[in-house]
């Protein structure tokens, strides 16, 4: 097996204490992509599926999110998807903490090499008019987005960062001051066969096992490899109905009180508001898009 390494040197671990895959490249024969200018990805990504079939990315959730989506778009429909693994280098690294490699470093290059631990899985991917697809595991809009927002603006310039800060502003968000951190916005949802409109407090969307600190707020019954999540923006008892997803309590009906979960493998969005693609924002020519599942693609850890 070849692979191709993507490093982004302004990640925030990268960037203050150096790769740790890059000084081992020769010992696998693998290229190095520094990626201090993303203008070049294309043509660094094209170099690499020349000659490699596996990428691995060591960088933050963007990080990620960019390396793996430019390969995707490459690769299209019917050309051979190579193998990857992630190697935590941002801050937050939500993905990389998930399926991630176990360790990083010579011992983990020699174990994605020769006795790793796979999986795999699909890929959220993300269509709307006027820009390319984007690919990720963790969607949402509405509420996770502005959570986030505030976590990065309040919570990171105390010195709180990661997740602590993401779980921070959550816990302020469920409580006093819900309406102020993430009010309900307007969004049409179709999804199998269904339409939800109306003010909505958020969506959250993955193809992984869980998200975020073993969270798996999902429990819907359906075939599909997309599991979705929504929230109506009236919805009651917010607090309780976290707590218990929280703790593995999923055989409550919990649409009374305005919660609904699928599985599928399409869905459809009338939305202007606040959309997030692995914890990075994303800015969408137009209010009409599509999540849905990607080809199987195979993560090395």
């Amino acid at each position: 097996m070849t692979a191709s390494l993507f490093i982004n040197p302004h990640s925030e671990r990268v960037g203050k204490k150096g790769s740790r895959l890059a000084t081992h490249a020769d010992e696998h024969g693998a290229r190095v992509f520094d990626l201090a200018l993303f203008e070049a990805l294309p043509s660094q990504v094209e170099a690499a599926l020349s000659t490699s079939d596996l990428i691995v990315i060591e960088g933050g959730d963007g990080t990620v999110q960019c390396v793996m989506s430019e390969v995707m778009r490459q690769v299209g429909d019917t050309d051979t998807i190579p193998d990857f693994a992630i190697a935590s280098g941002g801050m937050t690294n939500q993905i990389a903490k998930i399926i991630g490699m176990k360790r990083v470093g010579r011992s983990g290059l020699k174990t994605i090499h020769n006795d790793p631990k796979a999986l795999q899985t699909r890929m959220i991917r993300l269509s709307c008019d006027g820009v390319p697809d984007q690919y990720g595991f963790l969607f949402s809009t509405g509420a996770l987005p502005m959570v986030t927002d505030f976590a990065k603006n309040e919570l990171h310039t105390r010195g709180i960062g990661g997740s602590a800060a993401v779980v921070g502003g959550i816990v302020k968000a469920v409580t006093a001051e819900r309406d102020s951190v993430m009010p309900a916005t307007d969004c049409t949802l179709t999804i199998n066969g269904v339409v939800h409109t109306g003010p909505h407090l958020g969506t959250i969307a993955t193809t992984l096992p869980s998200v975020a600190l073993g969270l798996d707020p999902f429990w819907g019954d359906e075939d599909g490899d997309l599991r979705l999540t929504y929230v109506e923006g009236g919805c009651s008892k917010l607090y309780r109905h976290l707590a218990e997803v929280w703790v593995g309590f999923k055989d409550k009906d919990r649409r009374p009180d305005g919660f609904y979960s699928w599985n599928t493998d399409t869905a459809e969005f009338a939305y202007s508001g606040p959309v997030m693609l692995d914890g990075e924002p994303l800015n969408l020519p137009g209010n009409k898009f599509r999540i849905s599942a990607s080809r199987p693609v195979t993560i090395r850890r």
